[in-house]
């Protein structure tokens, strides 16, 4: 059974987007010339595997209106967490891999910006975590896949003791 959605275009990121000056280079060149600068930033935060580690509040709001609706998706995503009030919890381990992705998920591939997280692999215990961006579904298999061990054991165990109570 073929479980895959159909993404509308406008919310996946091109692949052929990353790493590549020249389309980062024909998006900043179309721009006015007083949003260039911003505009350069936000695009190579978003499509350089080496690019900016943060997306300064303020260039973000000069860009916003020249970046794609997908685009605006991601950046405010990824800002917040490289850069603002959760960067203490992901910082530049979730950036780098979400770029490395391109912004796909890890495990099934859907390209859907909509849905993406960052999921740290060992749990949130080291605050160097090591991440990867998963889907909303996939994230929430892994994250509960501990889980489900578990009540089959004790609903094992509650049977068993069910039938001690009764000799």
């Amino acid at each position: 059974m073929d479980h895959r959605i159909e993404v509308p275009d406008e919310f996946v990121i091109p692949s052929e987007r990353f790493d590549n000056p020249s389309f980062i280079k024909a998006r900043v060149g179309a721009a006015p010339a007083d949003v260039q600068g911003c505009l350069k930033t936000a695009l190579c935060f978003l499509y350089e595997t080496q690019g900016p580690k943060n997306l300064p509040p303020d260039r973000k709001t000069v860009a916003w209106d020249f970046l794609e609706e997908r685009e605006q998706i991601v950046a405010q995503w990824l800002s917040t967490r490289a850069s603002g009030s959760e960067r203490k919890k992901y910082g530049k381990n979730a950036l780098h891999a979400a770029r490395t992705a391109q912004y796909r998920c890890a495990d099934c591939g859907l390209p859907d910006v909509r849905c993406l997280q960052l999921d740290h692999v060992e749990g949130r215990k080291d605050p160097i975590s090591t991440f990867r961006c998963l889907c909303a579904n996939c994230h929430q298999r892994k994250s509960r896949k501990k889980d489900w061990p578990t009540r089959t054991v004790v609903k094992a165990v509650e049977a068993n003791n069910d039938g001690e109570g009764e000799r």
